[in-house]
């Protein structure tokens, strides 16, 4: 058995189903539509929904648009789709989530999700209590682009919690990443829409289920 003084949570595909991508692209519509573009360009919607800063950037030049300001915008609708969908049950937790009492580590969340719709999912399904920090990105330009492999937000749940003996949990490369560059060790949950995901680096464990984790970090 390996011990940690902490567990730290990714949030979508790992706590709660994944965001579909038609309803970011829904909500960078509505965002483009906020600031009087009608019609936007198909590859620039794609590029909003997908979080594309750089590409995104030519709105300044191409519909003489702050790119500051769109992304409030964008951020805002995101937020308000999501949590309308969690609401409405259209993104669920995984059923594995049940897991999460039987790890006595200290846990906390680190999404790359903006904060306000992660905040939301752990209230509105009565996860606070397993937690003792949650957060997601800023919702300006600044927050997303500190998302993960960066390792601010993960820097920050730890100093938070006051350890670095600590195993990061998430569903993407990206997670695998952020993990090694903030000096933890990282388990990889390869859920169903994961099955083919080619990893860059070897993360410390690899499960198919919450349930398996615990008992890896338990037995």
């Amino acid at each position: 058995m390996t011990t940690y003084e902490a567990v730290v949570f990714d949030h979508d595909g790992v706590l709660v189903e994944l965001t579909e991508m038609d309803l970011l692209r829904r909500a960078a519509r509505a965002a483009f539509e906020d600031h009087g573009v009608a019609d936007p360009p198909d590859a620039l919607v794609e590029h909003a929904a997908r979080g594309e800063l750089d590409d995104l950037a030519r709105i300044e030049d191409d519909l003489d648009l702050p790119l500051a300001d769109y992304w409030a915008s964008r951020e805002a609708r995101a937020i308000a789709h999501q949590t309308d969908a969690v609401a409405d049950g259209a993104k669920p937790l995984y059923d594995d989530v049940t897991a999460l009492a039987d790890l006595p580590h200290r846990k906390a969340v680190v999404s790359n999700n903006q904060h306000d719709t992660v905040r939301f999912v752990v209230d509105h399904y009565g996860l606070g209590d397993h937690f003792e920090h949650v957060a997601g990105r800023d919702p300006t330009v600044e927050g997303a682009r500190r998302r993960k492999p960066e390792t601010h937000y993960l820097d920050a749940a730890l100093d938070e919690l006051g350890t670095r003996d600590a195993v990061y949990v998430g569903d993407s490369p990206k997670d695998v990443e952020v993990a090694h560059r903030a000096g933890v060790d990282s388990a990889f949950l390869r859920r169903s829409h994961r099955a083919d995901t080619v990893l860059d680096r070897e993360p410390t464990y690899e499960v198919e289920t919450l349930t398996t984790l615990a008992e890896r970090l338990t037995d």
